[in-house]
C-alpha cells in the first residue's frame, strides 16, 4: 500500500516537472519579444522556485523546533508527573506513620512521659513498614524530646528541639497540619534530614506538642540526581510558600532560600497545579523550559527545568544543514531535485525508523515475563502479549482480540475488578498486590497497574493493564516472617528455661540436702520433701521441652534401630491410650538404622499419639508408619530446609476430627493448643519439632477437617550398619574425705548458697565467688585449689568459658567442671570436651558429687600416669 502511493505521488511530480519543462522549452518562437522574455521567465523561474524552497525549509525548521519544544515538554510533564507521585507516596506514608502515632498518644496519654519504654518500643513498631522513615519522634509542648526509636528521651538522653523551626510553626499555628521543614543537620544522627511534622493536642484540646519524621535528605539528593535532565537542566523541590527545600544538581546552597516572587509562584500556580512555562533560571537567568506540578493534598511544589541548548542541540544542527541546503538550491537551480531526492530519503529512513521502533517494541512487550494488555472503551481486548496469552489460555492473539476482558475475571472477584476498571476508565492510574486465578488453572498473586490510555484531548480510550507475578516474592516472604517469628519465640523460650533452671538448681540442691538431713523417721517430713522434689523435677521437664524447642536441650544421639524402638514402645503405648484406640504398625522392613537421641524420641513418640488420642476423642485407630526417604533436593517445611539426602520417616496418623489449614500451620508453635484451659500446654508439638530440627531433620504436619491428622518426622539415616554396643555405666567415685578446696564461680546468689552447702555436705571446703576477676584473685592465694566449678555466664563481660581458658594456660593440671542452664555441649569449645564435663542445671545432689569425684580421680589418675 506504501508502495503504490509512493508510486502515485512520483508520477504525479514527474507529470507537472515534464509540463513545465514543455513549456519552457518548446519550440522558439516567432517574434523577438518571446525571446527576449525567456530568460527572464527562466531566472523568475528559478527565484521563485529558491523563495519556494527557502520557505519551505523556513517551515521545517519551525516545525522541528516546536515539535522538539513540545517533546521537550512533554518530558518534562511526565517527568514531574512521576516525580509528584514518588513525594506523594513518600510524604502521605509518613503522614499516615504521623497520624496514627498522634491517635495513638490521644488514645494514651500515660505514653507521653520521657523516656517512656512503652512509647518506644511503640514508635519502633510503627516506623518499621516506612523505608522512607529513618525514624519518628515525639516532642512535648515545651519542645523536649519524649521518646524516638533510638530510645533517646530517657535520663541522661535529654534532647530539646523548641528552636527548630517546624516546631514554632506547630506550636504557633497547631492546626496548620502537616509542616514540611527546610534541611537541617540531626541533632541525633549528625545527618541532613527534612523534618515532616504535626502537631497533637491534649485532651482538653490545648497544644499537647511534636510528632515529626525525618527524611534523609541524602537518599532523596540521590533520587533527584538520578533523575536525567541534562547537565544544565535542573529538578526542585518547593514547599508551596516559596521555600526550596532541594535543588539538584550543582545548587544544594539553595535550600531553605525563598523565592515566592518568581513567576511560578505569583502567576502560574494561582492559575493551575500544573502546567509548562519558559522561565529563567534562578542561579544563572537563563531561560529554561520548565514543567512544574503541586503534588496533590501536600504543601509541595516539584519543578523539572531543561537548558535550551540542551534541548534545541538536535534542532540547531537541523537548522545549521536546511541553511546550507537551501544556500545550495539557491546557487543551483537543478539542485533543486537533488533536495527533493534527500526529502524522499529522508521520508523513507523515517519509516524505516518507525517500522525498527515498532519491532523493538513487540520484541520488548512479548518478551517480558509480565502480562500487558491493552483494553478498550468498549472493554474489549486490542493487544494482549504473549505472557497475557499464556496466562489467559488462548491460542493466538487473533483469538484473544475477539473477547472481552470481563471472560477472564473471576466471577468471585468480579466486583473488586470492577471497582478497579471504573477507576482506570475514570482517567485514574490503579496500582496493587491481587491474587487471581487465571484460565490457564493457576492461582498467582500479581502486581498489577491499570494505566488510562487518554488521548490529547482528555478522553479516555481504554486503558493498559500491567501484571507481574509475585507469588514467589509472597511465599518467600511469608516464609521469613514465619522463620523470624519462630526464631523469636524459641530465643524466648530458651531464656526463660535457663532462668527457670537456674532457680531449680537451688531449689532441687536445697531439698536434697534437706532430704539428707531428715532422720528416716521423720516420714510425713521427708514425703513433703519427696513430693516437692517431684514437682521440682516435673518444672525441669517442662524446661527441657522449652529448650527442645529453643533447641538447646542436651541431646546423646546414637545409632538406633527405629523399627525395633516402636515396637518397643507398642504395649506402653497401648497401655498409655487405654483399650479404646487400636494401634496399627507399618513397618518397612529394610529400615534403615538412625542417628538419634532413644530416649527423646520415645519422648516425641508419646506426645504424638497423645496427641493423636485426643484427636479421636478417645476412641479410633492411630497408625505408625516407618520407611526409608532420599530427598534428591533440599525440603522445605515452610520455617527452614533440610539439605538433600537419605532419612527415616516415622509418621503417627490419626482419623480424628483434624484441623483447618490455618491451625495446622500453627501446630508446631510453643504454647499453642485448640484444646480446653488445663487440658494441654501447648509444648508437645512445639518439642517434637525442635527435637526433630536439633537432630538434623524436621517434623511436617497434613490435617484436614473430619479426615484426620498426620504427623511426619524426618530423621538423618545412619545407613544400614550395625548397630553400637551398650554404653557402659557410670562408675559412682568415693566422695571426698580430705577436705579439697574447690572454687565455685556463680553469680546467682541462691545457686552460690546452695553450691557451698552441697560441698560442705560432701567434705569439700568451698570457695565461692561471682565473677571471674575474684576467681583468678582466689586461684593466686598460696591455699590450692582442688577444682574450678563455674557456670558459662558470668558478669563483667568475661565467660566461664574465658575464665577457664585463663585458667588452664597457668595451671595446667586443675581440673574444671562447667554448669549451664542450658545445657548444650556445643557451648563447651572442644579444647576442653575431653577433659571437663559440662553439668546441666538443675543437678541433684549426687550428680554434683559424681561429676566432682570422676574430675578429681580423673587429676590423680593423670599424676599416676606421668610418675
Amino acid at each position: 500500500m506504501l508502495d503504490n502511493t509512493k508510486a502515485r505521488v512520483e508520477e504525479r511530480t514527474a507529470a507537472q516537472r515534464t509540463g513545465i519543462l514543455a513549456a519552457l522549452t518548446r519550440g522558439a518562437p516567432r517574434s523577438a519579444i518571446d525571446r527576449r522574455w525567456t530568460p527572464r521567465i527562466i531566472v523568475l523561474s528559478g527565484l521563485v522556485l529558491a523563495i519556494l524552497c527557502d520557505a519551505f525549509v523556513a517551515h521545517m525548521l519551525s516545525v522541528n523546533y516546536w515539535e522538539t519544544y513540545r517533546s521537550t515538554e512533554a518530558a518534562n510533564g511526565d517527568l514531574a508527573r512521576a516525580l509528584e507521585e514518588y513525594m506523594l507516596r513518600n510524604i502521605q506514608a509518613v503522614d499516615v506513620l504521623l497520624s496514627t502515632t498522634i491517635d495513638n498518644l490521644a488514645k494514651n496519654p500515660s505514653l507521653q512521659t520521657p523516656g517512656n519504654p512503652a512509647l518506644i518500643e511503640d514508635l519502633k513498631q510503627r516506623a518499621a513498614p516506612y523505608p522512607v522513615a529513618n525514624a519518628i519522634v515525639v516532642l512535648d509542648a515545651e519542645g523536649k524530646l519524649l521518646a524516638d526509636i533510638f530510645g533517646n528521651g530517657g535520663p541522661g538522653r535529654e534532647q530539646n528541639f523548641a528552636d527548630r523551626t517546624y516546631y514554632q510553626a506547630q506550636r504557633d499555628d497547631p492546626h496548620r497540619g502537616l509542616f514540611i521543614d527546610v534541611p537541617v543537620e540531626s541533632r541525633v544522627r549528625k545527618t541532613i534530614v527534612i523534618a515532616v511534622s504535626r502537631a497533637f493536642f491534649t485532651r482538653d484540646g490545648r497544644f499537647g506538642g511534636v510528632v515529626f519524621v525525618p527524611i534523609d535528605y541524602n537518599n532523596l539528593r540521590k533520587f533527584f540526581l538520578s533523575l536525567n535532565v541534562g547537565e544544565r537542566g535542573s529538578v526542585t523541590l518547593y514547599r508551596d510558600d516559596g521555600t526550596i527545600l532541594l535543588r539538584t544538581p550543582h545548587a544544594d546552597a539553595l535550600a531553605g532560600r525563598n523565592v515566592r516572587t518568581n513567576h511560578l509562584f505569583t502567576h502560574y500556580l494561582p492559575q493551575a497545579a500544573y502546567g509548562s512555562f519558559e522561565g529563567s533560571g534562578i542561579t544563572d537567568g537563563i531561560s529554561r523550559s520548565i514543567s512544574y506540578r503541586r503534588v496533590a493534598g501536600l504543601p509541595l511544589v516539584v519543578t523539572v527545568a531543561r537548558h535550551p541548548i540542551e534541548y534545541l542541540a538536535g534542532w540547531k544542527n537541523n537548522a545549521l544543514y536546511y541553511s546550507l541546503a537551501a544556500a545550495a538550491l539557491n546557487l543551483l537551480i537543478v539542485g533543486f531535485g537533488l533536495g527533493l531526492a534527500r526529502q524522499w530519503q529522508l521520508r523513507a529512513s523515517s519509516e524505516r525508523a518507525l517500522r525498527d521502533n515498532l519491532e523493538q517494541h513487540q520484541l520488548v512487550t512479548e518478551n517480558v515475563p509480565a502480562l500487558i494488555v491493552h483494553v478498550g472503551s468498549d472493554g474489549h481486548i486490542r493487544y494482549a502479549n504473549r505472557v497475557a496469552r499464556e496466562w489467559y489460555a488462548e491460542p493466538s492473539a487473533k483469538a484473544i482480540r475477539s473477547r472481552r476482558i470481563d471472560d477472564f475475571i473471576d466471577p468471585m472477584r468480579i466486583g473488586e475488578a470492577r471497582l478497579r476498571i471504573e477507576a482506570a476508565m475514570a482517567g485514574r492510574t490503579v496500582a496493587g498486590e491481587e491474587r487471581v486465578v487465571f484460565p490457564d488453572g493457576r492461582e498467582r498473586w500479581c502486581e498489577t497497574i491499570r494505566v488510562p490510555d487518554s488521548s490529547q484531548d482528555g478522553t479516555v480510550r481504554g486503558y493498559f493493564v500491567l501484571s507481574v507475578d509475585i507469588t514467589e516474592r509472597k511465599r518467600i516472604e511469608d516464609e521469613l516472617r514465619q522463620a523470624q517469628k519462630m526464631e523469636a519465640i524459641g530465643q524466648l523460650a530458651g531464656g526463660i528455661a535457663h532462668d527457670s533452671n537456674n532457680m531449680l538448681a537451688a531449689a532441687l540442691g536445697n531439698l536434697d540436702l534437706l532430704l539428707d538431713t531428715l532422720p528416716p523417721a521423720e516420714d510425713d517430713a521427708r514425703g513433703m520433701v519427696e513430693r516437692a522434689i517431684e514437682a521440682a523435677e516435673r518444672v525441669a521437664d517442662l524446661n527441657r521441652r522449652l529448650l527442645a524447642f529453643a533447641r538447646k536441650q542436651t541431646l546423646r544421639p546414637q545409632v538406633t534401630d527405629v523399627n525395633e524402638l516402636v515396637s518397643g514402645m507398642t504395649t506402653i503405648l497401648q497401655r498409655t491410650l487405654g483399650e479404646t484406640v487400636e494401634i496399627e504398625l507399618a513397618q518397612e522392613p529394610m529400615l534403615w538404622r538412625c542417628l538419634i537421641d532413644s530416649t527423646q524420641l520415645q519422648n516425641a513418640l508419646l506426645n504424638l499419639a497423645l496427641n493423636a488420642r485426643d484427636a479421636m476423642a478417645g476412641s479410633g485407630r492411630m497408625t505408625i508408619t516407618t520407611a526409608n526417604a532420599v530427598l534428591d533436593q533440599p525440603l522445605d517445611d515452610g520455617d527452614e530446609r533440610i539439605a538433600a539426602g537419605e532419612y527415616v520417616t516415622i509418621a503417627v496418623s490419626d482419623k480424628g476430627a483434624g484441623m483447618p489449614p490455618e491451625v495446622a500451620r500453627r501446630a508446631f508453635e510453643p504454647f499453642f493448643t485448640t484444646k480446653e484451659f488445663g487440658k494441654g500446654s501447648g509444648l508437645g508439638l512445639s518439642m517434637v519439632y525442635g527435637f526433630a530440627r536439633q537432630s538434623g531433620g524436621t517434623a511436617l504436619i497434613a490435617s484436614r477437617v473430619a479426615e484426620g491428622t498426620r504427623v511426619t518426622l524426618y530423621l538423618p539415616s545412619a545407613g544400614p550398619g550395625p548397630l553400637e554396643g551398650p554404653r557402659g555405666g557410670t562408675i559412682r567415685l568415693p566422695r571426698s574425705v580430705t577436705g579439697e578446696r574447690i572454687l565455685v564461680v556463680e553469680d546467682n546468689p541462691l545457686v552460690c548458697a546452695m553450691a557451698s552447702t552441697m560441698l560442705s555436705s560432701m567434705g569439700y571446703v568451698p570457695v565461692v565467688v561471682t565473677s571471674a576477676a575474684a576467681a583468678i584473685v582466689e586461684l593466686e592465694r598460696p591455699q590450692p585449689i582442688a577444682l574450678l566449678l563455674t557456670d558459662i555466664v558470668l558478669p563483667d563481660g568475661v565467660t566461664g568459658i574465658e575464665l577457664a581458658q585463663q585458667a588452664r594456660r597457668r595451671w595446667q593440671e586443675l581440673p574444671i567442671l562447667f554448669m549451664s542452664g542450658f545445657a548444650d555441649p556445643s557451648l563447651v569449645p572442644e579444647e576442653f570436651r575431653a577433659t571437663t564435663r559440662l553439668l546441666a542445671k538443675p543437678f541433684r545432689l549426687g550428680e554434683l558429687s559424681e561429676a566432682i569425684a570422676s574430675a578429681l580421680a580423673g587429676k590423680v589418675a593423670a599424676g599416676n600416669a606421668a610418675s
